[in-house]
């Protein structure tokens, strides 16, 4: 009995450090922007690399798991997450966070005022990250956007 809880213990300290080391790596720089799985950094090389002018078009092109909605004139309106059709969807709980220099966006709008050349990376937090770090109104994610200037 002693040597079954020792092997219980052992496997279950090898696996928490597994978990702890993968954690640690959540946050990676991936291409695949269209990644579900962990968090997301498109660095400024490869945004430098992109033919956007401003940062809407840059997350349209960039971050294909969102949907990008506007108006008739063209206007950003909003961005809703891909759920199945199994989800429970909430008012609101499809539509993530963007927040620019640490400043939620009211009006998307202002993404396409935004010329791609001011941004330095773009974080993309999944929903149990971004919960995680912005309440409960981000679970569809988060959408850090850091500029060059920082202001």
């Amino acid at each position: 009995m002693q040597h079954a809880r020792l092997a219980m213990t052992l496997l279950a300290a090898s696996y928490l450090g597994t978990t702890s080391a993968c954690v640690s790596n959540a946050i990676r720089t991936n291409t695949d922007s269209g990644s579900r799985l962990g968090d997301v950094v498109i660095t400024s090389d490869q945004i430098d690399a992109q033919h956007a002018s401003n940062a809407w078009d840059l997350l349209r092109q960039m971050v294909p798991r969102y949907t990008y909605v506007e108006d008739r004139s063209g206007r950003a309106v909003s961005i809703h997450g891909h759920r199945g059709r199994s989800s429970i969807a909430l008012a609101s709980s499809e539509a993530p966070l963007v927040i620019v220099d640490g400043a939620r966006l009211a009006a998307l709008d202002i993404l396409q005022q935004m010329p791609k050349d001011a941004i330095d990376r773009i974080e993309l937090r999944g929903s149990s990250r971004g919960t995680s770090t912005e309440g409960t109104n981000a679970s569809a994610g988060v959408i850090y956007i850091h500029t060059r200037s920082g202001s």
